[in-house]
């Protein structure tokens, strides 16, 4: 059996070989590379070889960072692939040390590479040593208390605070992790983590501005962003936080130019990059807003909304084969996501697999939890009106999704797309004014009067879903440059000089709104 001994050093041409590894402890967990699986105090995770070739990887450098080019040397056997690849490897290791409740984290050095963090190795060799029947000289352990006393005497007060900051950076890191992983209740515990590292030290800009970004009420991301701002003006989840509370206090130019300006000092912040891709498609960019979101996927790979929103880009193109495997393997990854399966359920509804469609929204194993009987009735009349086309069924999906769209805002799209889909376009462009415009017949109830569901968010209420293949109608139809005029579009297309992807146009015409 091949075995690291404490003084092995990294051979970085030495691919590793999962069958012929031994069982090793890292942290409170125990890695068991032949079988692929991680067990520690939250549970066991199996992993794809490749994930655990990168894990085992890690754990052999104890602590030194390795570059991707070492692991593309170690796990791929020098072989070119992607940065994607790489991405994705890492994130999964991630996803094994969290399902395990692993007590360290893999922690990415910006520009540089990957190391595991948060272990103490001295204690791993002799806990290996002492578990095998080996000893650790008597040599290095007197070396080792000599280097100690040093270390006391010269700077105590130094190693207790870099410590510290490696430990706030293992807990911003872990709550990044949690944030993005999809699991529920994720934004919670992150935010419990955040605030762990903000006791560590409250002058930390970093954990304050994530903060910011979980927390659930406005007054406080207002808060925990400022509190960010005043120790580092240029934090870039502050900024975008209070970019985003700004938005619509400022035109569209101002919020476009806010989160560009965080994207030029800080070009990988998920957070902006993700307000920017539903602001392009909002604004008809659809080509610019599959850019921004390819862009966040390479940042945060396994966040289950960028894929959604992939899955929808595809179909938005015109690749609904490629849609159905990202969105099918989103559903698999992450079945209780709302973004995920309102994405699985759309692209189904509106490629004419009303069926298909009816089974996803019957099965309440993946179905989201707090879906309430308003979306669940809406989405059903919707569904047997495109299975049936009989007017008997549409002219009740409209009086039913016509009801339910007052309730939030995300019925409300779903009722414009619908109707659009079945080229009922008078019913639409009710709900698109009581929703875009606050008059008509279907206005939105006031916050606490609806349902509170996955449709309830106020995103819902922006422009994104106007510039889909579910709405082709509705953009052809000659109210639509009126709508966009009132909603002050067309102000910022001619402002920016910008103008919607030609395919999703409809009935704009530049020519004459410019």
């Amino acid at each position: 059996m091949e075995e690291v001994s404490e003084s092995a050093t990294l051979d970085s041409g030495a691919a590793i070989q999962l069958a012929k590894r031994d069982d090793f402890p890292i942290g409170n967990i125990s890695i068991r590379p032949s079988l692929r699986q991680a067990e520690g105090p939250s549970g066991a995770a199996t992993g794809e070889p490749r994930v655990v070739q990168v894990l085992v990887a890690l754990a052999d450098a104890k602590g030194a960072v390795l570059s991707r080019e070492d692991l593309l040397q170690i796990c791929w056997e020098g072989r070119i692939v992607g940065d994607d690849a790489i991405n994705r490897a890492v994130a999964e290791v991630r996803k094994i040390l969290l399902a395990t409740g692993a007590n360290f984290e893999v922690e990415t050095i910006p520009r540089v590479g990957y190391r595991i963090n948060s272990v103490d190795w001295q204690s791993q060799i002799v806990g290996k040593a002492q578990a095998s029947g080996k000893t650790v000289s008597r040599r290095n352990l007197i070396v080792g208390g000599i280097a100690a006393t040093v270390l006391v005497a010269g700077g105590s007060a130094g190693l207790i605070y870099r410590n510290r900051q490696v430990e706030i950076n293992r807990l911003i890191e872990r709550g990044r992790v949690l944030r993005s992983s999809g699991i529920p209740d994720g934004q919670k515990q992150a935010e419990v983590v955040f605030r762990q590292a903000i006791a560590l030290d409250p002058q930390r800009a970093d954990a304050w501005g994530w903060l910011a970004v979980v927390l659930p009420d406005p007054v406080a991301e207002r808060e925990a962003a400022q509190r960010a701002l005043a120790l580092d003006p240029r934090e870039p989840n502050a900024r975008t936080v209070i970019a985003y509370l700004q938005r619509d206090l400022d035109d569209w130019t101002k919020w476009e130019d806010a989160l560009l300006g965080v994207l030029n000092d800080a070009p990988n912040s998920a957070v902006a990059l993700d307000h920017v891709t539903l602001f392009y498609q909002g604004m008809g960019r659809c080509k610019d807003s599959l850019l921004a979101n390819e862009r966040v996927i390479k940042v945060e790979p396994f966040e289950p909304s960028h894929q959604a929103r992939r899955a929808l880009k595809y179909w938005i193109f015109g690749n609904v084969g490629d849609a159905d495997k990202v969105a099918n393997r989103a559903l698999e990854l992450w079945p209780h996501d709302p973004s995920v399966w309102n994405a699985r359920m759309l692209i189904y509804a509106c490629t004419n697999r009303a069926p298909a469609a009816l089974a996803l929204l019957d099965d309440k194993a993946v179905r989201p939890s707090d879906l309430k009987s308003p979306s669940i009735e809406s989405w059903h009349a919707g569904l047997e009106a495109i299975a049936s086309r009989t007017p008997q069924a549409i002219a009740s999906a409209v009086e039913i999704c016509t009801q339910t769209a007052s309730l939030a805002p995300g019925l409300a799209a779903n009722a414009i797309m619908l109707f659009s889909y079945l080229g009922e376009l008078d019913a639409a462009y009710r709900v698109a004014e009581g929703l875009f415009e606050g008059r008509g017949t279907a206005v939105q109830q006031m916050r606490g009067a609806g349902i509170n569901d996955i449709y309830s968010a106020p995103d819902w209420a922006r422009t994104q879903f106007l510039f889909i293949p579910a709405t082709d109608a509705f953009r052809e139809d000659s109210r639509f440059p009126d709508l966009c005029q009132r909603l002050g579009h067309v102000a910022y297309w001619r402002r920016r000089g910008i103008w919607p992807d030609p395919f999703v146009r409809g009935a704009l015409d530049p020519a004459k709104l410019g």
